[in-house]
């Protein structure tokens, strides 16, 4: 999957990339080895974020990553790729898998259990997007808006 988000005129310093080989096939529930991918990942964020000095980002990357991972396994096909990385001005978070299919935000209903997943993204971070297989989000260092 390609970097969709690589701010222009700004360099990657810090980063990580993961591969998640997933057991459970598309349209399959997931596995309980699967379930526990968007907890280990969100462990690997909090610990980068810290590590990134960027406490004050930790509670939002931990849903970020949540939603992203979370979304990839139940909607995607094959591995998923996540990749944290963090430029001078921004963190970026981008996760996708496959999958020749668009994410897309749906309309939930109060009674629905799922469903609200993008509207978090899009309510946290200070930008977001979807490409074919994935979505990603960025936010700024310095707490502002987007």
């Amino acid at each position: 999957m390609p970097l969709t988000t690589k701010c222009p005129g700004s360099t990657p310093v810090a980063g990580f990339d993961m591969k998640l080989n997933r057991s459970t096939k598309a349209g399959e529930p997931l596995s309980d080895e699967d379930r526990l991918w968007p907890g280990l990942m969100r462990h690997a964020a909090r610990a980068h974020a810290t590590l990134w000095r960027l406490d004050h980002l930790v509670d939002t990357v931990d849903v970020l990553v949540s939603e992203l991972v979370t979304n990839a396994l139940q909607h995607g096909e094959g591995s998923v790729e996540v990749h944290l990385w963090r430029t001078d001005s921004r963190l970026l978070i981008e996760v996708g898998s496959a999958s020749p299919r668009v994410p897309r935000v749906r309309d939930a209903s109060p009674y629905d259990e799922n469903g609200r997943g993008m509207h978090l993204v899009a309510l946290l971070a200070d930008g977001w997007g979807v490409t074919a297989g994935g979505a990603w989000c960025a936010l700024r260092l310095d707490g502002g808006g987007a």
